[in-house]
C-alpha cells in the first residue's frame, strides 16, 4: 500500500483530466497527525451526522483515516485516473484499519461538478486546487442549503474563498483551518 508521494497531475495524465488539471495544485498525502488534529476540532455530533468527502482523494489516505470515525459514509473524489486506480487498490488492501464506517466509496470525477450526497457534509481539502476551483467546489456543495457543511482545510492557501462563500472560521491551527457553513431549514406550516 502506497499513500505517500508528491505528484503533479500534469505529469500523470493531463489528457484525461480536462481543464481540472489547469486548476490542480499537486498530490501530497496528509500527515496522519495533522488529519487527527483537524478531526479533534470537530464536534462528535458533526462526525456522527455527516458524510465525509475528500475532494482530491489522491491515493486515498484521508479516506482510510476517515473510515476510522463513525461517519455515515466516506466518499473520495479524484480527477486523476492514475491516482484513482492507486486509491482503489489502497482501499481494497486496507486490512489493518479499524473502521467505524464501512460505507466507503471512491468516485472518479471533478469536485466542481460532483453531485454531493444529501445531508450534512464534512469536506476535507488538502489544498487540491487553486482559488477558482475551490470557489466552484464550494458553490456546488452550497447548492443545497438544507445542510451543514464543515470544511477541514489543510494548508489553507486560499482561506478567503470559504469566508467569501459564507463560511465561518471556527478554528485556526498549525495543521489547518476548520470552517462551518450552517444550512437553513425551511419549515412549511
Amino acid at each position: 500500500m502506497t499513500t505517500h508521494a508528491i505528484l503533479f497531475l500534469e505529469d500523470l495524465d493531463p489528457e484525461s483530466s480536462g481543464d481540472a488539471c489547469a486548476h490542480a495544485t499537486h498530490y501530497e498525502a496528509v500527515p496522519v497527525s495533522a488529519f487527527a488534529a483537524l478531526m479533534k476540532r470537530l464536534p462528535p455530533q458533526a462526525i456522527a451526522n455527516s458524510t465525509f468527502v475528500d475532494a482530491g482523494a489522491g491515493m486515498g489516505r484521508a479516506m482510510m483515516l476517515a473510515s476510522e470515525y463513525p461517519f455515515k459514509q466516506v466518499v473520495g473524489i479524484e480527477i486523476s485516473p492514475a491516482l484513482y486506480e492507486v486509491a482503489r487498490e489502497n482501499l481494497r488492501a486496507r486490512h489493518d484499519f479499524v473502521t467505524q464506517c464501512n460505507d466507503v466509496r471512491l468516485v472518479r470525477g471533478d469536485a466542481r461538478r460532483y453531485r454531493y450526497p444529501r445531508g450534512n457534509v464534512v469536506l476535507f481539502l488538502y489544498n487540491p486546487f487553486d482559488e477558482y476551483a475551490l470557489d466552484a467546489t464550494l458553490a456546488r456543495i452550497g447548492e443545497r442549503t438544507d445542510r451543514d457543511v464543515w470544511l477541514l482545510y489543510h494548508t489553507p492557501v486560499h482561506d478567503g474563498v470559504p469566508i467569501a462563500r459564507g463560511y465561518d472560521l471556527v478554528s485556526r491551527g498549525r495543521e489547518g483551518d476548520v470552517y462551518l457553513h450552517r444550512g437553513t431549514t425551511v419549515l412549511i406550516e
